[in-house]
Order: C-alpha cells, then structure tokens, then sequence
C-alpha cells in the first residue's frame, strides 16, 4: 500500500491521468459516433439519434462559471467518464448512443476544468510541466490504442471479452490518483504535484493580463484538430493502411516508434522545443498536412462521369512513388503533439476564466462534430441529401481542414521563441518506468502486428478438385437491429469453412465504424489471405475477398454511379494448376447504373475460364440484370444438386448471389438467414 502512495504523490499520477482520460475519450467517441451510424445513416435516414452527437458540446455548461467551478465538479466529471467507459461495451446501440455520449460530454467537461486547474499554478515552471504532460498524455493514450487494438487485430482488445479487465485496471488507477488529489486539496496542498517553480514576475502578471481572453477560442479549435486527427487516423493506424493499401506492419509500428520517440522527447529532452523557432514549426507544420493531403489524394481516382463512361481500373501494387507522401507524413508526425503541447502552454499562459474555457472547448467540440460528418458525408454522399452530394470523392477535405487549423488556430505559438521546457523526470526510477512503459507497447504492438500477419498460410494445393465458396453482405459487422456482431458473423463463416469468401459492407476502417478493420479481423482469425477491395478513400461499400488460397492480380474497377461509388473486386485464385477469376460486386443506384455496372462485369469476364462473380447484387431474378448475367453464368441456387435454407427466408427477394462458369459442377448451396446480418450469407460447394 505504501508503495501506491508513493507511486500517486510523485509527478507521475498527472501523467497516467491524463493519458487514461484521453485514451478513454477516444473510446467513448468512436462509439458515440459508430452507434449513430449504424442506426441511422445505414439506413440512410436521419432522425433525432443524431442529437447524440451535441453531448460532444456540453462545454456551454461552462459558460455559467464566470469565476470559478463548483466543488467536486472535476471529480465528478472523471468517475462520470470511467464509469461510462466501463459500462458502454456492454449495452446495444441505442443505449450506447446515451451512455457513451455521457461519457464524451463528461470528458468535455474534465479537460477545460483540467486546464482551469493549471491556470491557477502561480509558477511558469509548473504552467510548462503541465502543458508537456497534456502533450505526453496524448501521446501515450494514443500509442496506448495502437497497441490495445494491434493486440486484437485492429478490435481494442480493452473493450472485448475478458481482456475487459485491462479498462478496470485503468479505471482503478485513475480513480486511486483523484482519491489522492482529494486528500491533498483537503490538506491545503496544490492539486499539481511538480516541484516549486520561481514565481512568476509582475512583469508577467501584467502580461498574463494584458492578453487574458485573447485566442482562446483559436487555441481551443487547434487544440481540437490534434485530437480529431489522432481519432480519425493515428490511434488505429489500420486506417492509414487501408486508405493506401501499404503495408500494415510498417505502418503500425513506424507510427508506434514515431509516438514514443515523441513520448520520450516531451518527457526526458523537452528542451529540445527550445531550438524550435517560429520558421521551423511553421515549415514542419506545412510538410506534415502536405503530406498528409497528400497521401489521401494520390490514391482518389476519378470516376466515370456517366452510364456510359469506360470503367475506372486501380490495379494492384501501384507504383513505390505513390507511398512517398506516406513515408513523409508518418517521419512528420511528432508535430502534431508538440503542437498539442505548445497550444496547452499558450492556453494557460492567456489565463482564461472558466467561462471563457467553457466557450473555447464547445467551439472546439463544435469543430469535431463538424468534420466528422464530413467525413461521413464523403462515404454516403448519395444518401444524405442535399447535404452530402457537396462531398463526393473529397475524402481529403476534412482532413486538410483539420491539418491547417492546427497552425492557423494557433498562430500565436509561432510568434516567439519557444520557452525553455525541463525535464518532468528528475530521479532513476521515474526514468526507469517510463522507459519500461514504451518498451513495453512497442514490444506488444511489433509483436502482435508480426504474429497476426505473417503466420504461414496453406500452399499446396495438388490435389484439391472442389471449393466452397462464400458470399456474406455483413452490413459492417452489425446485426439486423443495428448492434454490433462481428463476432458472431465470424462464427458463421468458421461452421460454414469456406475456401473462397465474398463480403459486402465491410469498408469498416473509418469512423463509422470506430475503426475496426473487420476485413483484417476476420482474415487474421481465419488465417486467410484476403484483398479489401476498394480503399477507403474512394467511399465506396467495402468488395473484399477472403482466400484459403494466395490471391493474384488483385484490382479494382470502378463502374458509373449515381448514388455512392460501385467499385467492383477481381482477382485471380491458383488452385492446384487452375486459376480461378473471382469478382465481389455490390452495386447500387438507378437504373443506369446497375446497367453500366454489369456491362463493365461482363466484359471484364469476357474470354475467361472458372469465372466466379459473387455478392449482393441489389437485383432479384426477374429483373434484366438477372437475364444478362445468367446468359453467361449459371446460379449456383438453380443448378445445385442440393438446395437448403436455413432460418426464414422468402426465395423470391433473393439479391445476394453467386454465378460460376457453366463448366463447374454444383453440388450444394444454401442460404442462411438468421439475423446476424440484415443480409442472409449464401455459400456454394462446386467441383472442376
């Protein structure tokens, strides 16, 4: 017990409070926002579920503290947060909406109370210390998710099943080091544990109030583009993989080392933000949202501009040079929480009142709310009218807008040169733990990100003379009533034991689905090869392939469309000495579009053998599309030997089907609906 009490009266306690409590809003928010979606917008309509999101805005609360916050009210918000965390993975997604946006108002609340709490410091020191450790705990909360989710192949392994316990061994330790804070305010101490800093001069009290309210509200919108960044991207680097297509493992861990390098400079060699003039952070700031832009438009396409337009191809691999803005963007990334660090130290040097923090923090929660939807807008342009057809193919937008309010919001960071910082850590042992701390998520994350990935897969393939073949629409990984079920689709998929698997819907590496690669989950706990189709900068629905077999010549092509992006999955299979070319479709939209789609199918499988074109086509058999392909292909349902259904299901709505060349034989097919979807899955054994 002792040696918990140490542990809580040394500076460390603010640091691991601060990390838990960011790492918690980033959890608390992803599932805010997925719950929305999932319940509204799949089903592209809009209704009073998305006042969730103005939880994300009770800062306004703040306006009524002119001079002071209430007692208890920093306490309060921090075991509301915890408690809400703890309790979110458990409930559907219409009580979470409630729960975590409590959660996410919460922790609104507890940040501008937390820097209230600074600005009461009367030392520059102490006002420096606690604007690195605002810096280091964003940092380290977000490494802290790299790793919880690389751990779990992209699903954070402290939101799941029993793994659970890692989120109440966080909640504990926060709550030990509020209890603790509680005792020292009770005794008279400061709520800061930082050594006495030199008091600060009346030179600078006249300074300090000279420029109290100026840019706090610019500071607290820079302050909020660090945070959506790092939660639209950086916390799951998997995000990154799939905009690009690059490679997971490089990219997890260049970013994992890339934080803790940063980690390690806030903390042991902070006086390295001394040498960084005005010119440097604003040539550093420039490169990185460059880069940033960058490496989101070099792998936006444009797409055919009507019916019929020839099909848009993106072929895969694409040359080296288009991962060059990704390199650059990933060495650049340590600016983002030095700038964290330095809009903190500019924050508490205005000296605002809470009101004033109170409107800053809703400005910035404001600025959160808004680029999310953008963002989402991007994905569903075609459903959300009149709003969201503005932001077809801008998938770059909100980031770009995001990247240049970080330095335009706080431009007065840049003006002089930076104070001197000293270190947080003074002693060995402090040293030692922090240390020990990186060491150890950068072993988790390289290790897990290594294991998952590269475990030997099956290469012989003599022998083999028929296949089982999948195709599940999965409706990004939630059930019939909206709540999230991937596991459970997983396990369908594992009784079923397909070679070759198809799925829809299951572009899930971006907000909307509190990025989770389901794709990368799914092939991981499979051991399957697998190809995600469509990169999710194109905002198109998600035409991956899961393979039992090493996939070939895996592409894409993009078809005209009027209502969200028919991009179209093909690779080539070898089995044994046959290749097989497979196709994962999921069109959509009017008329025309479906026409252009499967003319573009049809003459993609022109001239070609062992053709297996799978997926939910959004056609019933008694529609023209139907009467094309099947002039080519046979319906693995109406040939089959055997023919099953399970659960409930009117064969006359069927739209999710799976057509193969004319030589295969089919023995069996069967559909399974059973509500782990709003789709059912379809599987078909075939022998050549």
């Amino acid at each position: 017990m002792n040696s918990i009490k140490n542990l809580l009266k040394n500076v460390n306690s603010e640091l691991a409070l601060l990390t838990v409590m960011f790492l918690f809003f980033f959890q608390l928010v992803g599932d805010l926002i997925e719950s929305i979606y999932v319940l509204e917008l799949l089903g592209m309509a809009m209704d009073e579920k998305v006042l969730g999101l103005l939880f994300i805005l009770t800062p306004v609360i703040m306006l009524a503290f002119r001079r002071k916050i209430p007692n208890y009210f920093y306490e309060v918000t921090i075991i509301v947060t915890i408690i809400t965390r703890l309790i979110s993975p458990f409930l559907d997604s219409a009580t979470k909406i409630i729960v975590s946006g409590l959660g996410v108002g919460c922790f609104m609340l507890f940040l501008p109370s937390y820097y209230s709490q600074g600005i009461k410091n009367n030392s520059i020191e102490k006002e420096e210390k606690l604007s690195l450790k605002f810096g280091a705990g964003l940092a380290s909360a977000v490494l802290l998710s790299i790793t919880f989710r690389t751990l779990n192949s992209t699903a954070d392994i402290s939101t799941y099943g029993v793994f659970q316990i890692i989120g109440w061994v966080l909640a504990i330790i926060v709550i030990l080091i509020i209890i603790n804070q509680f005792k020292e305010k009770q005794s008279g101490k400061s709520i800061n544990n930082l050594s006495k800093g030199s008091p600060i001069s009346q030179e600078e009290v006249g300074s300090k109030k000279k420029q109290r309210f100026k840019g706090v509200k610019l500071l607290s919108l820079g302050l909020f583009s660090v945070l959506t960044l790092n939660y639209f991207a950086f916390t799951s680097p998997t995000v990154i993989s799939r905009w690009t297509e690059g490679d997971y493992i490089a990219i997890t861990i260049a970013i994992a080392v890339l934080i803790a390098i940063t980690i390690f400079i806030l903390t042991f060699k902070p006086n390295i933000l001394s040498k960084l003039n005005s010119r440097i952070l604003w040539i550093w700031n420039g490169l990185f949202v460059l880069s940033l832009v960058l490496t989101i438009a070099v792998h936006t396409f444009p797409f055919p501009a009507g019916p019929t337009s020839n099909p848009v191809i993106i072929n895969r691999p694409i040359g080296w040079y288009y991962y060059i803005p990704l390199v650059v963007m990933i060495g650049l990334l340590p600016i983002v929480f030095i700038d964290f660090t330095l809009l903190s130290r500019e924050l508490i040097k205005q000296n605002p009142t809470p009101s004033k923090l109170g409107a800053g923090f809703a400005t910035g929660g404001l600025f959160l709310m808004l680029m999310s939807l953008i963002l989402i807008f991007t994905n569903v342009w075609g459903y959300v009218e009149p709003v969201s057809n503005i932001f077809r193919n801008l998938f770059w937008l909100p980031f770009f807008l995001v990247g240049i309010a970080i330095p335009i919001m706080g431009k007065s960071i840049f003006k002089e040169r930076i104070l001197e910082f000293k270190s947080l850590f003074t002693n060995v042992r402090d040293k030692k733990i922090i240390a020990s701390f990186l060491a150890l998520l950068l072993i988790g994350t390289s290790v897990s990100a290594l294991v998952w990935e590269l475990r030997p897969r099956l290469q012989d393939t003599s022998g083999i003379t028929s296949i089982t073949v999948m195709s599940y629409n999965i409706r990004q990984g939630v059930n019939f009533w909206g709540d999230e079920n991937f596991d459970n689709q997983l396990n369908i998929i594992k009784a079923v034991n397909p070679d070759i698997i198809g799925l829809q819907e299951s572009d899930t590496a971006r907000i909307s689905y509190n990025n989770l690669d389901i794709t990368r989950y799914f092939a991981t706990h499979l051991n399957y090869y697998c190809f995600y189709g469509p990169r999710t900068v194109t905002g198109t629905f998600g035409a991956a392939i899961l393979s039992r077999y090493s996939i070939l010549n895996a592409k894409t092509f993009f078809s005209y469309s009027n209502v969200d992006e028919i991009g179209t999955t093909e690779v080539q299979i070898r089995i044994g000495a046959d290749i097989f070319n497979i196709y994962v479709n999921h069109p959509d939209g009017n008329a025309d579009a479906k026409a252009a789609h499967m003319q573009a199918l049809l003459d993609r499988m022109s001239g070609k053998t062992n053709v297996i074109s799978l997926g939910d086509f959004n056609f019933r058999n008694d529609t023209v599309y139907y009467s094309n392909i099947v002039a080519e292909l046979q319906d693995v349902w109406v040939n089959a030997t055997s023919r099953s259904v399970v659960g409930t299901y009117d064969l006359a709505t069927r739209i999710d089907h799976i057509f193969v060349s004319p030589t295969f034989i089919v023995s069996e097919t069967q559909y399974i609906n059973n509500f782990e979807s709003d789709h059912p899955s379809v599987w078909t054994e075939i022998q050549f």
